[in-house]
């Protein structure tokens, strides 16, 4: 660890010596020089049911993060190994502005933040973390109930927390495993160092951060890398807070950021999330529903996130809905680098009723669109790319026969700016070839869920990226209020520029 200036108060963790460091970036802090760590992510947005194989290799590309904690403003020099033709520092709305000069970028950084440098596209990015510093005083790393992991590499397997027990990941450590806890009160998982699961296979241990039945738990600081199917579960838990936690290299099937499980009083904040599947979900099971009798999930807190989706949903609720109520949500001051399917997206596609859910302040960037696939079946670019899509339904994920409600559903503030301004809609089936020798039978239904949003008819033009859809006069989507939503700067007013079904009420846009 290494601080290279008191003045500007920044911290540098050294990697460990077996660390392979990035090929495409070298990277200074202060003229200082700053490790760059390697994870594999998402190549193209290419999805398929799970075939009993992870997903090849060739479908993924290496991209490039750093973590430092920094005080007060930083100079920040970045040298690349190719020609500097395109540069695009995501969120844009951050305002960075970089000089170049050759085959490098300066610019000045004054608070912590979680950033991404883009050149000549989005391929091979740059992830930035920078921590506010915290050097975890409070917590005694002799005392038994901690774990204490210091600067190194440690194979630790499946690390479980007990009631009242921490687990302390230090700056320049990585922990090849999983932490799991169940049962159990006032734990902790923080650090700055790096948790990564990249050697456990699809169903051989925990999610990377397991909870069950967990109430009162701080997650902090800490990197998770390459998880081996969903990486941060709350199942079943009350009084869940995530702070400043970085998930990078979720290329694997299956590899959902942060999933809220029949859970209630969560909060994340401050955190980035890369994830190849959904980025946050919250989601009722119907294990969870029936066994545990958790029919509420309620007062659920996301905000101050950055979130990069490179196939999935990136704000939602659903599919799974198996739970009495859902309630009292907000989504809040989010960015949106990228993202591919939909933005903003509610399925409710069991029994659920959904009310009182807030997404305020939201900045949405660019959609990713090459190469779509599920298996061998090409989908096209304009089935792709939603805001807001709100649906009732049976799907490919219902367990419930029966179907919920929507009500009081409150957008404001929504910015949706692209690079590519093209037109954006909702193509049938006859725009898509699927594959015909399928062995799987719901593999239609599988595409139908994914890509059309349960095959709603919608009165609107494809050129729409608002759709709105009840069951029946018995499971409608009332009361949706939509106010300043911005495409390209210019805001929309226009009820026809929204997609509904006869099954939709009371819909305000202003």
């Amino acid at each position: 660890m290494t601080a290279c200036s008191q003045r500007s108060k920044t911290v540098l963790y050294d990697a460990p010596e077996q660390e392979k460091k990035s090929d495409n970036f070298e990277m200074f802090i202060n003229d200082k020089p700053v490790f760059v760590y390697q994870a594999r992510v998402s190549k193209y947005p290419i999805n398929q049911i799970w075939p009993g194989y992870q997903r090849p290799i060739n479908q993924t590309e290496i991209a490039s993060f750093t973590y430092f904690d920094i005080k007060g403003e930083i100079a920040i020099k970045i040298i690349l190994n190719k020609e500097i033709k395109t540069l695009d520092i995501r969120p844009k709305e951050y305002g960075i502005e970089p000089t170049i000069k050759d085959n490098s970028i300066e610019f000045k950084l004054s608070k912590p933040s979680q950033f991404v440098i883009e050149v000549n596209g989005n391929h091979h990015a740059l992830h930035i973390f920078a921590n506010p510093v915290d050097t975890y005083s409070s917590i005694n790393k002799k005392d038994p109930k901690v774990h204490y992991f210091g600067p190194g590499i440690h194979e630790a397997g499946v690390i479980t927390l007990n009631s009242n027990e921490t687990v302390f990941i230090d700056g320049g450590a990585i922990v090849y495993g999983v932490i799991s806890s169940e049962n159990a009160n006032n734990i902790k998982i923080v650090g700055r160092g790096i948790l990564d699961a990249s050697k456990i296979e699809r169903g051989k241990a925990p999610n990377m951060i397991s909870l069950k039945h967990v109430v009162n738990a701080y997650i902090n600081g800490i990197i998770l890398r390459d998880p081996h199917e969903w990486t941060v579960v709350t199942a079943n838990c009350d009084s869940i807070t995530i702070d400043n936690i970085k998930l990078i290299g979720l290329w694997r099937y299956n590899t959902d950021g942060i999933d809220i499980v029949n859970s209630k009083n969560i909060t994340i904040r401050n955190t980035f999330v890369r994830s190849f599947d959904d980025n946050i979900a919250i989601k009722g099971l119907i294990g969870s529903h029936n066994e545990h009798n958790n029919n509420i999930i309620e007062n659920i807190i996301v905000d101050s996130c950055v979130l990069w989706n490179d196939w999935g949903r990136v704000l939602e609720l659903g599919a799974e809905t198996a739970t009495d109520t859902m309630k009292n949500i907000s989504f809040s001051n989010c960015y949106i680098p990228h993202f591919t399917a939909v933005a903003m997206d509610i399925q409710n596609c069991d029994r659920g009723y959904i009310k009182d859910v807030r997404f305020d302040n939201i900045s949405i960037e660019d959609p990713i669109s090459d190469s779509i696939r599920i298996g061998k079946t090409s989908i096209v670019k304009n089935a792709w790319g939603k805001i807001i899509v709100l649906g009732i339904y049976g799907s490919f994920y219902s367990k419930d026969t029966m179907r919920g409600n929507i009500n009081n559903i409150h957008f404001s503030n929504i910015r949706y700016n692209r690079t590519h301004p093209e037109s954006i809609g909702l193509f049938g089936y006859d725009s898509v070839f699927v594959e015909k020798n399928v062995n799987y039978k719901n593999y239609y239904i599988f595409i139908r869920d994914n890509i059309y949003f349960g095959d709603i008819r919608y009165n609107s033009t494809n050129s729409n990226s608002i759709y709105l859809s009840g069951y029946d006069s018995n499971h409608m989507i009332e009361n949706i209020f939509i106010k300043d939503y911005f495409i390209n700067g210019k805001k929309m007013t226009d009820l026809r520029s929204i997609g509904k079904n006869e099954f939709v009420k009371n819909v305000l846009m202003k």
